[in-house]
């Protein structure tokens, strides 16, 4: 999965663009390792009824934490940032920041790592190699990206005791941080030259233990060079990122941005100071080598000195990328260009961002984009702020299809001044019609909050950024949110800063609980959809050469697909259709599915373990080929995606890619057999469910109900875990919905008549 996760950019206050002003960005988090199992372990069975109440949708606010060791924050204003994170689940997030230590100055930067675990926050300050000042090392983190449950990576700098500057990788493993300063490219200036310097910008993680860092480092001219360090295989190698043939050995190069959605496969950006102007060049990871070009422009660019180009942020899927950034005209107005690639190996093409019909013009051109979130459906969203004809600054959204963009002034809420100041530095998003972005705008009361945007259904909607108790409070507010960072099942996290009662700078995080529901799909293609669920059609009604199977979801209720025990593939929504078995001989019947966390693909299981991979759902073994002691009747997949669990009617589990094996109740006696199985949202552990509501518990899944030893109407048919996997629901053959923990009942088809029975279901 390409878990695009988007960094903030702090407020430009003018319209000229620096590279002090290109806040760092972040993107992509994914997976794992490869493990293969099968095993009989015990697990619980017992009967309950459902233990919490659903938890209510909307956002919660909570001041970050900082490190009381070894360095205690300024307790007079510890000026704290939240500056970029990386989500993998509502469960699992990492972040960056920084704070003032007791030395009180901005020579006294520390760099902190925040991670939420357990539902809590908790604060590192960032280690730092043994050759730091001691004093004053200037920390500044940069990038942060997490590809699985546990598994971070972040980056930056920090200066030693000459005030040279060094780059520096923070690793999140195993519940620690641990510091590396890696090895420069062999042509680095040395440390003694006085023209030491390095810097590492950003990160991106498709997998864990597979990453691609960018930034900068000097060579033995003193000049900056654009600098890629990789990951593989446990191992760190730098490289000299290469540049377009007409940038001279005087420039000063350094790479800002990387998005690599898959192994193999990066989008970067980066710029070239010629001495007098900074220009943009464009990168790519293609076929195991990197490329340049310079960055293509708009015909209107500047050419003269001061007049810039410079690009902020990459976003790329598995089959393009878009990076966004600013340039300015030959008059010195400020303009967004919008750069696409259309796939692995193309070419860049480069259009200026549209600005909306009430943007100013002339002296007042200055539209910003700076941040930029790509979906699996060809579409992505940017965010940042334009002037209107009144020079006020308003939040901005472009929605880009095929590298074509189509803007909009995104809303503010009712308090917002008339005179408006309103801005959009960061944006994540699920699919083409569910996003988040955040930013700041001005109250009538001349205070600056936090503000989201959120899209569904085609609809863009706004709230104010809600705060914690101890917020100062109007006309002295002051929020901003610079980072957020979207999970599969639509969980959100921002981050951001807050002035409190001190007045003191605190680092903020919010939370997004989404709404919730599911659907259930019957043998005959029938579709009943509940709560949050949005329906998109079905076969209800219409001839089909085999009954269903199964359903998966995409990402943020656009789409779904159905599976008929032939693999062939009904897709409706935003679902992509990427191939199916419905042409072929099986050897057995299909018998579930599974969408990637992404939306970009989906796998199907047979009976005999068979694994058919579409789109962006990687093969990891199958069963296909050994002796089942029970068939196959259900699969789960990884929250990464980079793995899956397939469960046999005996309870034996078959693990596969970065999927554990927890446990399981082959060999053991059953009074029903399993029909099917669900993950726990950490990917740590899951539960199996037999035909009589029985519930088997492995990993760190905890049981929280079930309906064995209880009567039932119709047997259990399927089982869905909700997006914190602090519940689930049982799924009965006439639709009965059973719910346990955590959740919601939205509904059921328990009480109708149905023309065909239900076979399964899926959470939205």
């Amino acid at each position: 999965m390409s878990r695009v996760v988007q960094a903030g950019n702090r407020r430009m206050t003018s319209g000229r663009v620096t590279p002090s002003k290109l806040r760092r960005t972040t993107v992509v988090a994914l997976d794992g390792v490869l493990a293969l199992g099968a095993g009989a372990l015990g697990g619980l069975f017992a009967t309950g009824t459902a233990t919490a109440a659903a938890p209510t949708p909307g956002w919660t606010p909570v001041q970050a934490p900082l490190p009381t060791s070894p360095d205690a924050p300024n307790t007079t204003n510890p000026d704290v940032g939240v500056d970029s994170e990386s989500c993998v689940s509502a469960v699992f997030c990492g972040a960056i920041g920084s704070y003032e230590d007791t030395g009180g100055t901005s020579d006294h930067l520390r760099g902190v790592l925040e991670v939420l675990n357990g539902g809590t926050w908790s604060a590192t300050e960032a280690p730092l190699p043994s050759d730091a000042s001691p004093t004053d090392p200037q920390v500044e983190m940069s990038g942060i990206s997490c590809a699985t449950q546990g598994s971070c990576v972040a980056v930056g700098q920090y200066k030693d005791t000459s005030d040279d500057s060094h780059t520096m990788i923070e690793t999140y493993a195993g519940g620690h941080w641990s510091d590396f300063e890696p090895a420069l490219p062999s042509d680095a200036a040395s440390v003694s030259s006085g023209d030491y310097g390095a810097w590492l910008k950003s990160v991106s993680c498709p997998a864990a233990g597979d990453c691609v860092a960018t930034g900068y480092y000097n060579g033995p001219t003193g000049a900056q060079v654009g600098l890629i360090e990789t990951l593989s295989g446990g191992v760190w190698t730098p490289q000299a990122a290469p540049q377009p043939s007409d940038v001279s050995a005087s420039d000063q190069v350094a790479v800002y941005t990387v998005s690599c959605p898959t192994t193999g496969f990066c989008g970067a950006a980066g710029y070239v100071y010629t001495g007098t102007r900074f220009v943009s060049e464009l990168l790519q990871l293609s076929g195991g080598t990197w490329t340049a070009q310079d960055a293509p422009v708009p015909s209107d660019v500047g050419t003269g000195a001061n007049q810039d180009f410079l690009l902020d942020q990459a976003s790329c899927t598995s089959g393009a990328c878009e990076v966004v950034g600013a340039y300015e005209d030959s008059a010195g107005n400020n303009h967004s260009v919008l750069e696409h690639l259309a796939g692995a190996g193309g070419t860049w093409v480069g259009t200026e961002a549209p600005a909306p019909g009430n943007a100013g013009s002339g002296s007042q051109q200055d539209v910003y984009v700076n941040a930029v979130s790509c979906t699996f459906d060809g579409v992505c969203i940017a965010s940042g702020d334009f002037e209107d004809t009144s020079g006020h600054d308003r939040p901005l959204v472009e929605t880009i299809t095929n590298g074509a963009a189509v803007p909009l002034e995104a809303p503010q809420p009712s308090d917002a001044s008339t005179t408006p100041d309103g801005y959009l530095g960061a944006v994540s998003c699920l699919s083409g019609t569910s996003c988040t972005a955040v930013g700041d705008y001005v109250t009538t009361q001349g205070d600056r909050a936090g503000l989201i945007d959120e899209l569904s259904g085609g609809t863009w909607s706004t709230v104010t950024a809600p705060v914690p108790g101890n917020d100062i409070g109007a006309p002295h507010r002051d929020t901003e949110l610079e980072t957020v960072s979207c999970t599969s099942r639509g969980a959100c996290n921002a981050g951001g800063f807050y002035q409190t009662t001190g007045p003191n700078e605190q680092g903020i995080f919010e939370s997004y609980t989404p709404a919730e529901g599911y659907y259930s799909v019957a043998s005959d293609g029938g579709i009943f959809n509940y709560g949050s669920a949005n329906f998109h059609g079905s076969r209800g009604g219409q001839a089909i050469n085999a009954p269903m199977v199964g359903i998966a979801a995409t990402p943020g209720n656009g789409g779904y697909w159905e599976v008929g025990s032939d693999g062939g593939i009904f897709s409706y929504g935003n679902a992509v259709f990427h191939g199916s078995t419905g042409s072929l001989k099986l050897n057995a019947p299909i018998v579930g599915m599974a969408a990637t966390p992404d939306g970009g693909g989906y796998w199907l299981v047979a009976t005999d373990g068979g694994i058919f991979n579409y789109g962006d759902a990687g093969f990891y073994g199958s069963t296909g080929s050994i002796h089942l002691n029970k068939p196959i009747v259900g699969m789960a997949s990884t929250p990464d995606g980079h793995g899956y669990w397939l469960v046999a009617s005996d309870g034996g589990i078959f693990n596969y890619g970065d999927a554990g094996f927890y446990g399981s109740r082959g060999g053991q006696p059953l009074n029903k057999p399993i029909v099917g199985m669900a993950a726990d949202a950490t990917g740590l552990g899951y539960w199996l469910v037999a035909s009589d509501g029985g519930i088997f518990n492995y990993g760190d899944s905890s049981f929280l109900g079930s309906r064995g030893g209880q009567p039932l109407n119709k047997p259990i048919v399927a089982m869905m875990s909700t997006f914190d996997g602090a519940g689930y629901w049982l799924t009965a053959s006439d639709g009965g919905i059973f719910g346990y923990g955590d959740t919601g009942f939205y509904g059921s088809a328990g009480s109708i008549h149905l023309n065909a029975p239900v076979v399964s279901g899926t959470p939205s």
